[in-house]
């Protein structure tokens, strides 16, 4: 079987003329949120800085792809969908961000046609579920302004993820775009930058089962070259001493060996911003040769012994959940934490905990405090879904406080909540919590294990645990859930927090609309090994009203603002009263939050 690979520019990837990609129905869906589209615009900007003509060529990995005939120029896409899309998506923005009728549009228009692109198919198709809607709304010409005006008719997860996208490219180009320049001269410098000097190797093969031997390869053996390759032969390389290189060889191999090779590399990052405070700018490996805080090729043996080796050995534990000191019970809650830490949907946190550690590894009553207020910073900004660039700036601030003391550090893990913040966090988890859906179930973990007695449920560490809805999402209309809940009831509370509990299975998709009894003997009861102690409040009830769900969802919301020690005004949080008996629930829940204070 013949393999081609070959490393070509993007004004050759988007080429319609060289290739009409497809995405096949067996590929997961789009899945990129605002965080990997951010991390892209951060990237092609810091290697695209306005106006410097000169700037170096970008790289942006490889893809993988199956071409059947050699004449024909359809392909399927095997590993690469996720930025193709975005890439597109950001084209079309770029296109778009403009008035339709104005000499600018047809300027940048008139450049991306001189470039291949074909205005209705962008040489792109994405899997049947979504390619419709993409080629609505993203493919056309100027329908990107329907889309960010569009909040209904999104059928897919995807769809979502286009739009959500959408608004956030939109309003960070025109963010972005530097002072006294025109926008429209910006976004054509920058499309000109990213289809003349970003570049991506194709790997193409004619039928799937090589393709799939290729991506394995490369995503799972490990065998590319990677950043810790280079700088260990630079680093190393540095020791004169064959004795001493044979020996902190050894050392250097048996930390991977212990961490793994992906989180081995991974260290390089996280060392990177405990030493710089910031994200590289310019690829990790250039910032390790030439950032003056870094540069570990001019001291190799400090480095390893005294960065390297320290920070592995703590990443390693606090990833195993392997810290051990004399008094038993804080050993158990540190753990403890770590592994809800590690729960934690960003990597972003670690840097300062492997800090921490690091420089303060004896005090266990530091390490425990510090981890308590660091796991109620990182889920804060989960639940706030702050953006990358965001929670870096707060992190970084952190690890300056560790540098001054551990008590300045602990103090700042507090501090970076503000007020405004925590209420936020309360609106959120008072609201309809089952929108979030990169922290609902965090949030519902967090809550069973409070619940539970000994403060750990089994859904801590499940291999599988989904979120159910008791009353239904969409009940049937001839249902006892239409006949006790009025409909504006229902549309208010059903994803709110008091409504939603944990299984230990897959969701039974034929049991998700029966009646309460009905739903609570065949969907809590048969077949759960493990009933969690969220649901257990379930099985108590004879009946299921909106009277029990705001019962839940004060008692819920108490203990998760303990649990966190959220402070909150009462008064700033939106919560929607539609009766006298409501209000006078959140005036007992004002009253009992004063005198616990």
């Amino acid at each position: 079987m013949t393999i081609k690979a070959d490393e070509q520019r993007l004004e050759q990837i988007f080429n319609i003329s060289n290739y009409q990609f497809e995405i096949p129905s067996y590929q997961r869906p789009y899945a990129w949120s605002t965080d990997q589209v951010l991390e892209l615009i951060n990237d092609l900007l810091d290697a695209f800085p306005y106006p410097d003509k000169d700037s170096s060529i970008y790289f942006l990995g490889s893809i993988i792809l199956i071409q059947k005939s050699e004449k024909s120029k359809k392909v399927e896409v095997v590993d690469g969908q996720q930025r193709l899309t975005t890439l597109n998506l950001l084209f079309s923005v770029c296109r778009d961000l403009l008035p339709l009728e104005s000499p600018a549009y047809r300027k940048i228009n008139a450049f991306m046609e001189d470039e291949g692109f074909d205005s209705k198919q962008y040489g792109l198709k994405l899997r049947s579920q979504d390619d419709s809607f993409f080629g609505e709304y993203i493919r056309t010409p100027g329908a990107i302004k329907a889309l960010l005006e569009k909040d209904a008719g999104l059928e897919t997860d995807s769809q979502t993820l286009l739009r959500d996208n959408t608004r956030f490219l939109v309003k960070e180009l025109r963010k972005r775009c530097p002072e006294n320049t025109k926008l429209e001269d910006w976004i054509l410098y920058l499309l000109k930058s990213i289809l003349h000097k970003c570049y991506l190797v194709t790997v193409l093969t004619s039928d799937f089962e090589t393709a799939y031997r290729i991506f394995s390869t490369i995503n799972t053996r490990g065998l590319d070259l990677q950043l810790n390759d280079v700088l260990k032969s630079e680093i190393i390389g540095g020791i004169q001493e064959a004795k001493e290189r044979q020996k902190y060889t050894q050392i250097w191999d048996g930390e991977e060996r212990d961490l793994g090779r992906k989180d081995f590399e991974a260290l390089f990052a996280y060392i990177h911003r405990i030493k710089t405070r910031e994200k590289a700018k310019k690829g990790l490996l250039f910032e390790y040769r030439n950032r003056q805080e870094l540069k570990p090729q001019e001291n190799p043996k400090e480095f390893i012994d005294e960065v390297l080796k320290p920070c592995s050995d703590v990443f390693e534990m606090i990833r195993d959940q392997r810290f051990s000191c004399d008094n038993k019970e804080d050993e158990k809650e540190i753990n403890r934490l770590f592994g809800w830490l590690n729960l934690i949907d960003n990597a972003d946190w670690l840097p300062p905990a492997i800090h921490f550690l690091v420089k303060y590894p004896s005090t266990t009553s530091y390490i425990k405090d510090f981890l308590t207020n660091l796991e109620r910073l990182a889920a804060g900004l989960m639940i706030l879904r702050v953006d990358i660039n965001k929670r870096g700036r707060r992190y970084a601030q952190l690890l300056n406080a560790i540098d001054e003391s551990a008590e300045a550090a602990i103090n700042k893990t507090k501090d970076l909540l503000s007020a405004e913040d925590q209420n936020k966090i309360v609106e959120i988890l008072n609201g309809e919590l089952y929108e979030q859906s990169r922290s609902r179930l965090y949030v519902l973990k967090r809550l069973d294990s409070a619940i539970a007695e000994g403060g750990l449920s089994p859904s801590f560490d499940a291999k599988m645990v989904t979120i159910e809805h008791i009353l239904p999402q969409n009940p049937k209309s001839n249902s006892q859930w239409c006949k006790n809940w009025e409909d504006k009831e229902r549309e208010t509370w059903v994803h709110r927090l008091g409504n939603l509990v944990l299984l230990s299975r897959k969701k039974n998709s034929a049991a998700k609309n029966y009646d309460f009894d009905e739903k609570k003997c065949k969907y809590f009861k048969e077949g759960n090994k493990v009933i969690f102690p969220v649901t257990i409040n379930v099985l108590n009830q004879d009946e299921w009203t909106i009277e029990q769900v705001k019962e839940n969802q004060e008692k819920y919301l108490n203990i998760l603002t303990n649990l966190w020690n959220i402070e909150y005004c009462q008064a700033s949080v939106s919560m929607e009263i539609t009766d006298i008996e409501q209000a006078e629930l959140l005036l007992k829940q004002l009253k009992e939050r004063l005198v616990n204070r």
